[in-house]
């Protein structure tokens, strides 16, 4: 082994799952600096790459994990045997937040009796950007934690400041905001050419609060729409947290988001889901101005905010929701690239799929996950949208009463992968790309 070139010995061992890869770094002062070396690190990225675009549709589509933290927090994975070997044989025994601390150990986060003062006392994934994970403690908590679940390092953000003085401090009221979490890519594949860059400066985050507009209760169920709005913003570099007064462009105008949608983040943006339209954010590039793109036409914003999801399939941005007239047909749309040119097609959207989803039986409702006294809680009966294959555009993640679900939506064919909560209150269901190497922890100044 030591008559090895280093030229011979990055080719071989960036062939290794990253995680044997890294264990091979206590073997000598060599390895050590091998392969921490970024050469090392482009050349496995590369060669996993190359792997995955090789993989059929079969294989992609097996390739599902589901992970349960605890009863309220699952993670949905896609973790192929040739780039997370023995983490996809077994990712129970791999992914935890309980080195965040007490509060995300998995015996505390067990199901409250019912929906009300229980709920603030149980930690939040926030969100999930480029391989990190921000977390906090309680969805009322004003302390954030970046970390990475593969690693299981962290660090902390600086808390947001309390309600000045005069205004609603009532604690619950920290809770009434959209948030979104924001990482630049550690690494960039080119593909034409099969080029891999790794970013060697720290990398930068975002993370965002939108406030709910304020005002009437018909306003709030009619949908409360603005042009300007604050946006308060927490910045790595800076260590701070500012407040933006952000413009919609163009005209246009963002109305009042909705709490039930996740957030995505894709290629430096964030994506919010209203009732009547997306707010499009790049906190990096243009945090005083933001876009919108209107739902499809035809389709029902009502079913989109509360059974529907915003996602990235193939490198694309899809949109799927349930319709009105047929409570088991899903649709799925895709964003067009030339969407903001592009607005008298549909509004950028393209309409891939209008299926019929099985019906579920029985099974579906699991006693020991019902609410309080084995009742039956609001949203029972309901087929939602879960989350989209990373690599597969076919395939979909649905959740119906307890049941987890994907289907291939071009082969109709449909099979369960766990049970859960159905309230997205108690629930937290998260789809993980895990990236192909860990994604170091930024700095904070």
């Amino acid at each position: 082994m030591e008559k090895l070139s280093d030229d011979l010995l990055v080719e071989i061992y960036s062939h290794l799952p990253y995680k044997i890869a890294v264990r091979c770094k206590s073997i000598s002062k060599r390895f050590l600096n091998l392969i921490s070396n970024t050469i090392f690190i482009e050349r496995s990225i590369l060669h996993h790459h190359t792997l995955l675009l090789h993989m059929n549709d079969e294989e992609r589509e097996k390739e599902w994990r589901l992970c349960s933290l605890s009863r309220r927090k699952k993670l949905v994975l896609f973790i192929p045997n040739i780039v997370h070997d023995d983490l996809s044989l077994n990712p129970q025994n791999h992914f935890s937040l309980s080195f965040l601390g007490p509060k995300f150990n998995s015996k505390r986060d067990e199901l409250p009796p019912r929906l009300g003062k229980h709920y603030n006392k149980y930690s939040k994934i926030v969100g999930f950007s480029n391989g990190l994970l921000l977390c906090k403690k309680s969805p009322h908590e004003r302390l954030y934690f970046v970390c990475n679940p593969l690693t299981k390092k962290s660090l902390k953000a600086v808390p947001i400041a309390p309600p000045r003085r005069g205004q609603n401090r009532r604690k619950k009221n920290l809770g009434h905001t959209l948030e979104g979490f924001l990482c630049e890519s550690y690494y960039n594949i080119e593909e034409n050419t099969n080029r891999v860059s790794v970013t060697v400066q720290s990398l930068r985050f975002r993370i965002i609060r939108i406030f709910f507009f304020k005002g009437t209760t018909c306003e709030f169920l009619r949908g409360i729409t603005k042009s300007k709005f604050e946006v308060v913003v927490f910045s790595s570099e800076t260590g701070k947290w500012t407040t933006k007064l952000v413009s919609c462009t163009n005209g246009s105008s963002f109305t009042q988001p909705t709490i039930i949608s996740d957030t995505l983040a894709h290629e430096g943006k964030l994506y919010f889901i209203g009732n009547d339209n997306i707010l499009v954010y790049d906190p990096f590039r243009n945090e005083n101005e933001c876009n919108i793109i209107e739902f499809p036409s035809g389709s029902d914003r009502r079913n989109i905010c509360y059974t529907g999801r915003i996602g990235v399939s193939c490198g694309t941005i899809r949109l799927s929701s349930f319709s009105s007239l047929s409570s088991s047909l899903v649709k799925v749309w895709e964003l067009k690239n030339d969407h903001q040119e592009n607005n008298n097609n549909d509004n950028g959207w393209c309409l891939l799929h209008e299926v019929c989803v099985p019906q579920q039986d029985e099974s579906s409702v699991r006693d020991e996950l019902r609410g309080r006294d084995g009742a039956y809680e609001v949203g029972y009966g309901v087929f939602r949208v879960r989350g989209f294959h990373p690599y597969h555009g076919d395939v979909v993640l649905f959740q119906f009463n307890h049941r987890i679900f994907y289907g291939n939506l071009k082969t109709k064919e449909f099979h369960t992968i766990g049970y859960g909560t159905q309230l997205y209150h108690y629930l937290q269901l998260i789809c993980l790309d895990l990236p192909l190497w860990p994604t170091p922890l930024p700095s904070i100044q």
